[in-house]
């Protein structure tokens, strides 16, 4: 069972509502089912108020520079991967009309290989950053991330329609195989790669030491995307299926849930790791996004502009 085809009206469910003990294996299921729909409702809330703020200030707010650029498209990416959970709650009900199921393939496939080609993007634009810095003040230009990011966008929707495709001629097994290697193993190999690089490059360097925040900030926003998609992609390739029908609900929806919370967990981070102004918690927010935002993008201490000149930041 693919955890994005997780339905709890299943035929295994329904079977068991005429024997004698139907009341035992509905009863739990019915409690997952609540459960699974209470977090998936406030991963909703939080991620739609979330990413949004990211992108009024990422998009309106910050001064325009390359990072912002990256920022913005991964919270677009992220906020249509929450805007997808409407239409996931709606696939558990009696009416599961083969269009909502199409949608929700398309846009939750589609946004988790968006952020995870962007992360993947965003590693090996500092990584020439920091090992062709001069290369990179000429070449490294609005313009070309803004290019970069569409093509992203097109490749991530064509590799959807792929799967798609593929998920219904071949085996299901070999697809989740393919899955796993393409747009987990292979992304986190080269954004580990990249950034063991990078740490190695600036310890050696002798310029001045830079705040360790945004290198922590964006370390966390990578872990935490990888460890929420972890079981969503290696659970459905694992035979644990003959655990029972209770114990294998559960652990699909314990899959489920982590693999949106992904979607909503990357403006959390730039709160907790943004400067307050002192304003109270809930005023202090849009300022501690802004601050986190702001100093990820000067950590490299420059940004070009759209024609390619420098603009030097202070960090």
């Amino acid at each position: 069972m693919d955890p994005e085809n997780y339905n709890l009206n299943t035929p295994e469910t329904e079977g068991h509502l005429d024997d004698d003990k139907g009341f035992s294996v509905l009863h739990p299921i019915i409690i997952i089912q609540i459960v699974t729909i209470t977090f998936l409702s406030i991963i909703f809330i939080l991620g739609i108020i979330g990413n949004g703020l990211v992108i009024w200030i990422a998009g309106f707010r910050m001064k325009k520079t390359i990072s912002a650029v990256w920022f913005l498209n991964l919270a677009i990416a992220d906020l249509l991967s929450c805007a997808s959970l409407p239409l996931h709650i709606a696939e558990w009900t009696d009416i599961n009309p083969f269009v909502i199921r199409v949608l929700l393939y398309i846009m939750f496939y589609m946004t988790v290989s968006v952020s995870v080609l962007l992360l993947t993007a965003m590693s090996i634009d500092r990584w020439v950053s920091v090992m062709w810095p001069f290369w990179a003040q000429v070449h490294r230009t609005q313009k070309l991330v803004r290019i970069t990011a569409g093509i992203i966008w097109g490749l991530s929707l064509v590799w959807t329609g792929l799967l798609f495709y593929l998920f219904y001629v071949y085996s299901t097994y070999n697809v989740q195989l393919l899955r796993l290697v393409v747009m987990f193993v292979i992304p986190f190999l080269i954004i580990f790669t990249s950034y063991v690089t990078i740490f190695l490059k600036l310890r050696k360097s002798k310029r001045p030491q830079r705040s360790q925040r945004p290198y922590r900030m964006i370390t966390a926003v990578i872990l935490c995307f990888f460890i929420c998609l972890a079981p969503y992609y290696i659970v459905p390739l694992t035979p644990f299926s003959d655990g029972g029908l209770i114990q294998l609900e559960i652990g699909y929806a314990i899959v489920n849930i982590l693999a949106h919370f992904q979607s909503c967990i990357n403006p959390i981070i730039y709160i907790i790791m943004g400067q307050g102004v002192g304003h109270g918690f809930l005023r202090s927010i849009p300022f501690r996004l802004q601050s986190a935002l702001s100093e990820a993008a000067n950590d490299l201490g420059q940004e070009q502009g759209d024609h390619g000149e420098v603009h030097i930041t202070g960090v």
